[in-house]
């Protein structure tokens, strides 16, 4: 779902004066046209279909991503009539542990070439308007004290020039990750839970007595934090809200004691995040989240090349691989993404 800033050298740039500001509620529908107007003017190039014109998962979105992230959220404000609002681009991005996540990054078909992704890349990053230039804008490289250990984000494999933005400032390309897309015809691919382990609804274990949240939080982030470095309770509280229902998996009787695992399924056909500290578990992990959540129709996740067991078994079971890959950044070369696949391309 990121990224598509304004470096590219100018096929529609103009000259318009622009400053930026935090970005509110109100700028949201501005926002959401905005990022359904970026990618359509390069899929269509491209001879991909635009995108759908529904923007309110979208919109719910970056909705959660500006509630719990508000100093990352920036917009950008063109001077001309183009658009009632004001608004020319934005910028969102999360902190979640140490963990930097940029959610979104997209500026206006007519005024990209001129910076305004860079300025506000550089907003995103320091999460305020930099005082002292980009030389004042945290990093993977810089000295300053940011308290974040990983810079990361998701960007479309088809924007060159932008990814190299994103690789200058020490985010580097590093695993393809595909967008799975379609319907089981071949359930063998996604094998049942072997007997040696036991599956437990994530609404069971926090209804299991007073401190039940309390404790199914402990077990979601300790996996978390072992698996990609920092833990994210606001984005399972989002996933629920959004109707995706999770699965723990662990030993029998010691499910809580000994996790091995978590998958999400929803019957609306959105899979994931993904979890396992054995990534041979994949398949079985996704059979849990499919068999557990009956999905009227299609399906779909999203699957980083390096989680190759995940990538077959989804596969194998009669699903396809979706149009263009988006690419991992991450500022070091150990990355998560053979043992776990993402929420989306915004929220790791």
């Amino acid at each position: 779902m990121t990224t598509t800033p304004d470096e590219a050298p100018g096929r529609h740039r103009r000259a318009t004066a622009v400053t930026y500001r935090a970005g509110t509620d109100g700028d949201l529908d501005a926002c959401a046209a905005i990022w359904k107007a970026a990618i359509d003017d390069y899929q269509v190039r491209l001879g991909q279909p635009p995108m759908p014109a529904d923007l309110a998962p979208l919109r719910r979105l970056l909705i959660h991503v500006l509630t719990t992230d508000p100093t990352r959220f920036w917009v950008a404000l063109a001077a001309d009539d183009r658009d009632a609002s004001g608004v020319a681009g934005f910028s969102c991005a999360t902190v979640r542990e140490g963990l930097w996540f940029l959610a979104m990054l997209f500026v206006r078909p007519d005024l990209q070439g001129g910076g305004v992704g860079a300025a506000l890349m550089d907003r995103a990053q320091a999460g305020r308007s930099p005082a002292g230039g980009t030389s004042s804008v945290p990093g993977p490289d810089d000295p300053l004290d940011s308290g974040i250990h990983t810079w990361g984000m998701c960007t479309d494999a088809a924007q060159p020039i932008s990814n190299a933005l994103y690789a200058r400032r020490g985010m580097v390309p590093r695993v393809p990750v595909w967008r799975v897309f379609g319907e089981v015809r071949r359930w063998s691919g996604l094998p049942e839970l072997p007997s040696t382990l036991e599956v437990q609804p994530f609404e069971a274990i926090a209804g299991a007595g007073p401190d039940g949240h309390r404790r199914l939080a402990e077990i979601v982030d300790g996996l978390d934090r072992e698996l990609i470095g920092a833990a994210h309770p606001m984005d399972h509280a989002w996933l629920r809200r959004e109707g995706r229902s999770g699965f723990l998996v662990g030993e029998p009787g010691r499910v809580a004691e000994r996790p091995l695992g978590y998958a999400y399924g929803s019957t609306g056909g959105r899979l994931g995040p993904v979890a396992a500290v054995d990534p041979a578990l994949h398949p079985a992990l996704l059979g849990v989240a499919v068999r557990r959540t009956p999905i009227l129709g299609a399906m779909a996740a999203w699957v980083p090349g390096t989680a190759d067991r995940a990538t077959r078994a989804l596969l194998d079971a009669g699903l396809r691989l979706d149009g263009f890959p988006a690419l991992v950044c991450w500022s070091h070369a150990d990355h998560p993404f053979d043992r776990y696949l993402p929420i989306s391309l915004a929220i790791v």
